[in-house]
């Protein structure tokens, strides 16, 4: 019903121009050490820690479909163009670059919650991790040239820059915070940036 007397102007008109919230994430670096990032939906209920439940919720070059010694491994499909994704493209990454011989960014991975199915009553977390590959052969980021990941928001806000050679360097995996989205659908990035040397099944185990 409008509420307007004879005369008076009625309320004008407007709408929130603030759009959902997406997260990118660039690493780069130069010469032939293969660095790579990696992302996790991690799913919680009320009372329960966000966890990965399913290994279709690991966003990983690792998890592409690929053979190895004659086995196949890995369930994601990697696109004509190099690209690969998991859960109706909220979570998309690069092209897996294995030198840092490009100019400019070398690998990326955008977070698009808004495309998320949350749990109801529900809340997810998305870890965010850079590494050396492989983890086992005593490279560390300190023998990698300018190596440096930036996170942006929608907007193109830098939410997060570190330089993993100087920062980081006794180190072969650095999560930089996670992606985290409350249950009334609010998406934050949270900053950790803890540095660390396992292998990436040691961060996996570590979320699920």
């Amino acid at each position: 019903m409008n509420l307007t007397k004879p005369g008076e102007k009625g309320a004008k008109l407007s709408l929130n121009l603030a759009k959902d919230e997406v997260f990118t994430v660039q690493l780069q670096w130069d010469g032939s050490v293969d660095l790579d990032l990696h992302a996790l939906a991690c799913f919680g209920t009320a009372t329960e820690q966000p966890k990965v439940t399913d290994i279709e919720q690991v966003l990983s070059t690792y998890n592409v479909k690929r053979n190895i010694d004659g086995q196949s491994v890995g369930v994601l499909n990697r696109a004509v163009d190099g690209t690969f994704e998991i859960l109706n493209k909220a979570l998309v990454h690069s092209s897996d670059a294995t030198n840092g011989t490009l100019d400019g960014v070398d690998e990326w991975i955008r977070v698009d919650p808004a495309k998320l199915h949350r749990p109801v009553g529900g809340n997810v977390e998305i870890p965010l991790v850079a590494m050396v590959h492989p983890q086992n052969v005593g490279q560390t980021f300190a023998g990698v040239q300018n190596a440096e990941v930036v996170i942006l928001n929608s907007t193109g806000k830098e939410l997060l820059r570190a330089n993993l050679s100087s920062q980081f360097g006794s180190f072969v995996g650095v999560q930089m915070g996670s992606v985290m989205i409350d249950q009334s659908g609010k998406a934050e990035f949270v900053q950790t940036a803890v540095g660390f040397n396992g292998d990436f099944n040691a961060v996996l185990e570590n979320f699920s």
